[in-house]
């Protein structure tokens, strides 16, 4: 019966749990949703996103006479990484594909009778 009992009890937490968290999810709501609200952390965040710009420009101008990089200048630095990569890899591609050429032109000059007896006529 302990069991049982101490089981019931349990449940019974669950469901008051369950409702205590239904009630103040509610009341979160409710209070969010509130147009005042909304229109206050609209502004606030419109100031901070001003703030944050001109703190941008702001480290923007320091970066030159200090001379450390910014967040734009490290971008850059990294699409520039990775176009160079990018042509190493067509370089690669082409420089492949030229010595398969080449290896097929020797095989052809070596292979085909006409080339080695045009040699030996000319020697």
């Amino acid at each position: 019966m302990t069991t049982n009992h101490t089981q019931e009890i349990l449940n019974a937490v669950k469901k008051l749990g369950m409702k205590v968290e239904l009630g103040l999810n509610n009341s979160i709501h409710d209070a969010l949703n509130q147009p005042s609200i909304l229109q206050g952390l609209n502004n606030q965040s419109r100031l901070v996103g001003a703030s944050i710009s001109k703190l941008q420009q702001t480290v923007e101008t320091l970066s030159i006479p200090f001379n450390f990089p910014t967040k734009n200048d490290v971008a850059n630095t990294t699409k520039l990484f990775i176009q160079a990569e990018e042509k190493l890899d067509l370089l690669e591609e082409q420089v492949t594909q030229l010595n398969r050429s080449f290896e097929e032109f020797k095989d052809t000059i070596v292979n085909n009778p006409s080339f080695s007896s045009n040699r030996m006529a000319g020697e």
